[in-house]
């Protein structure tokens, strides 16, 4: 295990996919498949919370629909956000697709000649699916074949309580007006919340819904 990382984290199952263009510049094996993990989602966005942990299991049962039993492509999928990227935790949670997928904004790699594309993979739309839900589209770029993604993190479970007092020990936190027994309650609390997403999937039939696009 990393040195000063939360074991809880390690149980997290990982994503796979292969990387053609690292593949072609000599990084990795031709055909090998690479492993990407809710650690290197944590050490890419800085921090784990419920934001980053359900943009995490949004790609990985998105890209187990997708691909059905195939190991995805990193490069071949293109994302829809159904919102604005300042909006929200739109450019978080996008931040997330695009590590995971390859899927890039106006900023991403432009390609070699015709091949491995990654710009404008990754787009906002302003239109919304649905009011309650934060939406998204993953696409196969090879065969069309899409996905699209109802997020209700409203619906999450986790008692109300335990809420309260997170909410409570986060204001003492931040103002560094905390002691270290509240500090240690805060951290374990907020750790029991991203648990219960990317691990145990508690009632994730109530917050995540993804549909594939042949489904009517």
């Amino acid at each position: 295990m990393s040195a000063n990382v939360n074991g809880i984290f390690q149980d997290v199952e990982p994503i796979y996919l292969r990387e053609p263009l690292a593949e072609t510049l000599g990084a990795f094996p031709k055909g090998s498949v690479q492993e990407y993990t809710f650690l290197d989602v944590i050490k890419a966005a800085g921090h784990a919370c419920p934001t980053v942990a359900g943009a995490y299991v949004i790609c990985r049962k998105s890209l187990q629909v997708l691909y059905s039993g195939e190991t995805p492509v990193r490069g071949e999928i293109a994302v829809i956000v159904q919102g604005e990227p300042d909006e929200g935790v739109y450019g978080v949670m996008s931040q997330v697709f695009s590590f995971i997928t390859g899927a890039a904004p106006l900023t991403g790699f432009r390609g070699l000649g015709p091949k491995f594309k990654r710009k404008d993979l990754l787009k906002f739309s302003p239109d919304k699916i649905d009011p309650q839900a934060m939406s998204f589209e993953f696409r196969r770029l090879d065969t069309g074949k899409s996905v699209t993604v109802n997020f209700y993190p409203q619906r999450v479970p986790f008692p109300q309580e335990k809420a309260k007092r997170m909410g409570e020990l986060m204001e003492s936190v931040i103002w560094e007006a905390a002691k270290e027994n509240e500090i240690k309650e805060f951290q374990e609390l907020w750790v029991e919340k991203v648990k219960a997403m990317v691990i145990e999937e508690q009632g994730i039939e109530d917050w995540l819904r993804v549909k594939a696009s042949s489904e009517s």
